[in-house]
């Protein structure tokens, strides 16, 4: 697809003309904190959405209108298990409320680099898991493409060199023998860098990809029940409050650019990154905002780690170990404690209805660990031992999980007392 740059903010393709106007910013400064919490009204007004939602959605939003102050542009990650779950609904209030929407439900890499470069917009991509899938180009850009020092991607590009057609009846004049149908011939070509970096929501069914999902702010949608309830998109007026999240941008631009807000103590440095921009908004704002910012970032931080598949199977495996009191396990036993899981996250990454011995030691062969030969008397069978595991339960284990698995194993071993007790 040819594309020609405009110098209004405009692309002109060979399809619709692609337009981005820009928010005109409301006539007087805006309290902060009165912006946010219209902002997490909005979206309880339409959306259901997990605790904590909102408010990251708020602070996100205003953040589309600022992202060039910072040098890292925050991802969101939208999952559902299956479709109807609001995904598409919530996509739909951001791109009334973010600033330079783009929304694309399929986009190639090419078109993807080359809006980002041109329009600095907020990519707004809805069911991104018709199109990740397999697509190892288009999910290296998005890796990179949250921080600004990385999110460059280089292609060559021709140069076009453009010639004196020869004039008609002039038999002495000679042509290129290779050039384009306007005249044009295919000259040298040179290495072009584009960059990659802006806001970007992507919304999936299942579960985005692991390096991708560490790269967001990850919300789980869920289908809303028939007691809860929703307001309709056609009551929405965006307007004001887009016009509101540009003059906080343009007032407070350089202490956004110059804040080095607090990070909440058990935070890893990469949440810490995609959080950092959220919560400067939030200080700048001021009242409620720059604790309900740590509350939303520690709680929604701590769900994804719990619901990260590999962290999942790797807590699974330590409590076997733990269960059967041993410091090594046959891979078959593992195997087939395992598969008496059926609902934990890791189960999302099978490709049938029951995992195997070889599934198990191709999933644990990045961290270093390999089925080895157990002999148990006159017994012998592959299998692992706990020792190997231990530097890797230890940094990939989120601890969030291990302190709600032991609060209700307590929780557990209490209750008989109480029976007992009655």
């Amino acid at each position: 697809m040819k594309i020609n740059t405009k110098t209004d903010g405009r692309i002109a393709t060979s399809g619709s003309l692609l337009e981005l106007p820009e928010v005109e910013p409301w006539p007087e400064p805006v309290h902060g904190a009165t912006l946010l919490s219209d902002l997490r009204q909005v979206f309880e007004r339409f959306v259901i959405l997990p605790k904590w939602s909102a408010e990251a959605l708020a602070l996100w939003t205003l953040h589309t209108y600022a992202f060039q102050q910072r040098d890292v542009s925050t991802y969101l990650g939208l999952e559902s298990p299956e479709k109807r779950c609001g995904k598409t609904t919530l996509l739909t209030v951001l791109s009334e409320l973010v600033n330079r929407p783009v929304v694309a439900a399929n986009i190639s890499s090419p078109a993807l680099f080359r809006v980002i470069e041109e329009m600095r917009p907020t990519l707004l991509i809805d069911e991104a898991d018709t199109f990740l899938q397999g697509n190892d180009e288009m999910r290296g850009i998005l890796n990179s493409g949250y921080s600004r020092k990385t999110a460059y991607v280089v292609r060559v590009a021709s140069q076009f060199t453009q010639y004196n057609l020869p004039a008609a009846g002039c038999p002495s004049a000679t042509a290129p023998q290779e050039r384009e149908p306007d005249g044009a011939a295919i000259g040298a070509t040179r290495l072009v860098r584009f960059s990659c970096w802006c806001p970007k929501i992507m919304a999936v069914i299942g579960r985005l990809p692991d390096t991708l999902a560490d790269r967001c702010i990850v919300v789980r949608m869920q289908r809303k029940t028939a007691l809860e309830t929703c307001e309709r998109l056609k009551n929405l007026d965006a307007t004001p409050l887009r016009r509101q999240c540009a003059r906080f941008a343009q007032d407070h631009g350089q202490d956004i650019a110059g804040a080095r807000p607090d990070l909440p103590p058990d935070m890893n440095d990469r949440a810490g990154d995609i959080w950092e921009p959220l919560l400067a908004l939030a200080d700048l704002a001021g009242g409620p905002w720059p604790e309900l910012a740590r509350q939303a970032a520690v709680e929604l931080t701590a769900s994804a780690q719990e619901n990260s598949p590999m962290s999942s199977l790797l807590f699974d495996i330590l409590l076997q170990f733990v269960h059967f009191n041993a410091e090594r396990i046959y891979s078959r036993d593992l195997v087939a404690c395992l598969n008496h899981l059926p609902d934990r996250p890791w189960a999302m990454m099978r490709s049938g209805n029951a995992i195997n011995e070889l599934w198990l030691s191709q999933k644990l062969r990045p961290y270093g660990i390999r089925p080895r030969t157990i002999r148990t008397g006159t017994m012998t069978a592959k299998g692992y031992f706990k020792d190997e595991f231990t530097e890797i339960f230890r940094r990939y284990i989120p601890r969030s999980e291990a302190k709600a698995y032991l609060a209700a194993a307590r929780e557990a071993e209490r209750q008989p007392e109480a029976h007992a007790a009655a």
